[in-house]
């Protein structure tokens, strides 16, 4: 849910389907037992393959990333400039807010039960549609999105926006902050 839209784009230059779940590793390890995905992640860094545990990885992660690094002869800078040449750049911000029992049971109300959302119009952004499946998820025309969404770890509201460049994702993170009188 909240993990880069590069990986749609990489999924389908293959052929291949990139699918969308709420944040956890037990829904991401169940669509790939149902779809028989071949890599399935988070945007924690949290990483499995097909055929090797149905949990996160990170050490698994970090050897593939060595690994790529070691058998393309090239850098990571080098290697995340050549996916950026290849599929486009998108950039991401993300913010997390702390807050009281009160003013949380105001923000669910008031996010996600109400379903009130800034207006990003005036931010030059169309709504395409909104998901309300893990907190909710707004996706832009121009193929950006958002996500605003309680942690299941902590007493954080996590905002997460990407974008094709940074100062509109950061644009996109400080209007939803604003309005909800987050700091």
């Amino acid at each position: 849910m909240s993990t880069t839209h590069m990986l749609d784009r990489v999924a389908a230059a293959h052929g291949q389907t990139c699918y969308e779940v709420p944040v956890g590793f037990k829904w991401i390890s169940a669509k790939m037992a149902e779809t028989d995905a071949v890599i399935g992640g988070e945007s924690s860094g949290g990483l499995t393959v097909r055929g090797h545990i149905p949990g996160k990885d990170g050490v698994y992660a970090g050897s593939l990333l060595v690994e790529a690094v070691a058998a393309s002869g090239k850098s990571l800078s080098e290697l995340y400039a050549d996916i950026i040449e290849r599929y486009g750049e998108l950039v991401m911000v993300e913010a997390a807010y702390g807050f009281t029992v009160e003013r949380r049971s105001q923000l669910a109300s008031l996010i996600f039960e109400d379903h009130n959302l800034p207006d990003f119009t005036v931010l030059g952004h169309k709504t395409e549609k909104v998901i309300w499946e893990d907190g909710c998820k707004v996706y832009f025309t121009d193929g950006g999105w958002t996500t605003i969404r309680f942690s299941g770890t902590e007493p954080l509201l996590r905002v997460f926006c990407e974008m094709p460049t940074r100062n509109q994702a950061q644009t996109v993170a400080d209007a939803i902050a604003t309005y909800y009188e987050l700091s």
